[in-house]
């Protein structure tokens, strides 16, 4: 019964990940109008929500396992300063790619 809780546990985080990157993705078209980004900002914004995938993935699962502030808090520990750095990183590609 154990293994059956470490798999929904785990399928709970990929969820939370996947949440958080379709939040942060650009979006290309939306139904009602045309969003343009500039370079930078959409290699900005997807690098963030790569990085918001893969850390919520890995490092939601204490939280998801039991809620408790200080899953949540070691979530946003890791998960913002990779998030602003793989901004940075994109919106540095964005700019300096042809």
């Amino acid at each position: 019964m154990e293994d059956y809780s470490i798999i929904l546990v785990q399928i709970i985080s990929v969820g939370f990940g996947y949440l958080f990157f379709r939040i942060v993705k650009p979006k290309i078209k939306s139904s009602e109008q045309e969003v343009y980004y500039a370079k930078e900002v959409y290699y900005a914004r997807l690098l963030s929500a790569w990085s918001l995938f893969i850390s919520t993935s890995f490092t939601m699962r204490d939280f998801a396992g039991g809620p408790s502030l200080q899953g949540l808090k070691i979530w946003l520990m890791i998960s913002i300063p990779f998030a602003i750095f793989a901004g940075i990183v994109g919106y540095l590609y964005g700019k300096f790619s042809k």
